[in-house]
């Protein structure tokens, strides 16, 4: 699945530290193509690397799955 705010907060976090996305890969301990299809929705983040990025770039896991959105609608 596809998230769209965690894949907004990740390029958000990537400029702010000057970070490539393959860096990013490397510091979830994960190759950077395998990075890269989960991040698109190609593969599915496990709910343990989906919360450990949330936490490297500074969101909720809610905030990153959209499940604060649903809520307040």
């Amino acid at each position: 699945m596809y998230y769209e705010a965690l894949d907004e907060a990740v390029t958000l976090y990537l400029k702010r530290a000057s970070m490539t996305q393959d860096a990013l890969a490397e510091r979830m301990g994960m190759a950077p193509n395998t990075f890269s299809w989960k991040r698109r929705g190609i593969r599915e983040f496990s709910l343990s690397e989906a919360s450990r990025l949330a936490d490297i770039v500074g969101i909720s896991l809610d905030e990153a799955t959209g499940r604060d959105e649903r809520k307040a609608g």
